[in-house]
């Protein structure tokens, strides 16, 4: 067995696995590319051919954004939903 690591044209680390020898080439799809190894995506990209440490800002650049927790999204049951609804109605009524 071994370590195979599948990459673009622009080295950008797509997927990292473990195969048969005899099957580290079929790993790459069209457009793609493979080579023997172990890498980290999140940290590392192919250059050349080799696995090479990304810098510090383009590992920035890739992470997600941060989310405050005031804009997550939350699960609402149809029960709490019409719930709600009443209560808008009910404050409409009230308010003329």
């Amino acid at each position: 067995m071994k370590n195979f690591i599948r990459y673009d044209a622009i080295g950008k680390i797509l997927s990292t696995g473990t195969c048969q020898d005899h099957m580290i080439q079929i790993q790459a799809k069209s457009g793609e590319f493979v080579l023997e190894g172990e890498a980290d995506d999140a940290k590392q990209k192919i250059i050349d051919g080799k696995v090479v440490n990304k810098t510090e800002e383009e590992i920035d650049a890739e992470k997600p954004p941060v989310i405050p927790e005031s804009e997550h999204f939350a699960n609402v049951t149809n029960k709490d939903w019409d719930s709600l609804l009443k209560r808008i109605e009910n404050l409409e009524k009230l308010n003329g």
